[in-house]
């Protein structure tokens, strides 16, 4: 009796077993088919969005913000000085021939000049703005504030080193107003402490926009006078430009930078109280051109007058 008690209970264990067995290979085989399947959508889906590891939120910052300050940096790159005269003689090739041209130089004499005067200062003198080599009375390189105006100022210092060179040929000028405007327009940028609307102003007042034959035939737009009558230039672009130089040097050099005190010493007339004061008739002419030239572009080239 104990013997068959016995045998049912080692029975019933194996049975409790091969239950408990069963179970576990079910369980497992469940886990397994739901990794496989998470392993194929994630397969399919990384053709399309790549895969990325888990970064760290701390390091992720950081990264984003030396991005965001790298933006920010400005990479000082030295300033290279070209110290070649031919460089700068071929960059100004149609400023110099335009100057030469209406200084009466030739041209190819202009050149080996300014390469004579660049040999005689050495490349560690080198000045950009001043591609003529010429001195102070210190016998220190002179600074201009842009290469036009050393250029400019170059061809007046020509005329006293050279004046054999020189061709004096009077040529009356028997052209339009526009030339004239775009003259002023690019002197006034050249010497730019002068206003180029009341530079353009106070020449129609005088010229009658432009227009006065007689003042014309003697390239001379702004009225200057000497003791014999109205001053004579050789061409137009020289005349207008002895104009834009004078109220650079003597007037808006001189802190006269309005009308009305420029016109105290350009027009200059006596009140009722024995003071020196501007034209009133002057100041009107002036003030009514200024209304017409207010409107104009101002942008005018070297290529622009060449071309014009």
């Amino acid at each position: 009796m104990k013997t068959n008690v016995a045998h049912n209970r080692a029975l019933k264990h194996i049975v409790c077993c091969l239950i408990l067995l069963l179970i576990f290979v079910i369980t497992i085989t469940k886990v397994d088919a739901k990794n496989e399947s998470d392993l194929t959508v994630a397969s399919d889906t990384s053709d399309v969005v790549p895969l990325r590891p888990q970064l760290n939120e701390n390091l992720l910052k950081f990264q984003i913000l030396n991005i965001e300050e790298s933006k920010n940096i400005i990479y000082d790159t030295p300033r290279v000085i070209e110290k070649n005269i031919e460089y700068y003689i071929a960059q100004n090739e149609n400023t110099l021939t335009f100057f030469a041209k209406a200084f009466g130089f030739d041209i190819e004499f202009v050149k080996e000049d300014l390469i004579k005067r660049a040999e005689t200062i050495g490349e560690l003198g080198f000045e950009p703005t001043n591609i003529g080599s010429l001195k102070n009375k210190n016998n220190e390189l002179k600074t201009y504030k842009n290469i036009e105006y050393g250029i400019v100022e170059y061809f007046y210092e020509l005329c006293k080193s050279y004046p054999e060179k020189r061709k004096k040929n009077v040529v009356p000028y028997t052209g339009g107003s526009d030339y004239v405007e775009k003259l002023i327009i690019y002197y006034t940028g050249i010497y730019s402490n002068v206003d180029t609307s009341i530079a353009l102003s106070i020449g129609a007042a005088e010229s009658g926009y432009y227009k006065v034959k007689y003042m014309l035939k003697k390239n001379n737009v702004y009225g200057g006078m000497s003791n014999k009558g109205l001053i004579r230039y050789e061409n137009i672009e020289i005349g207008v430009l002895k104009y834009v130089r004078l109220l650079s040097k003597n007037y808006f050099g001189k802190g006269l930078t309005t009308v009305n005190s420029i016109g105290r010493v350009y027009c200059p007339t006596t009140n009722e109280y024995g003071q020196k004061v501007a034209s009133s008739h002057w100041i009107n002419l002036v003030n009514t051109a200024r209304n017409k030239y207010n409107s104009y572009n101002y942008d005018i080239t070297i290529e622009d007058i060449i071309n014009y």
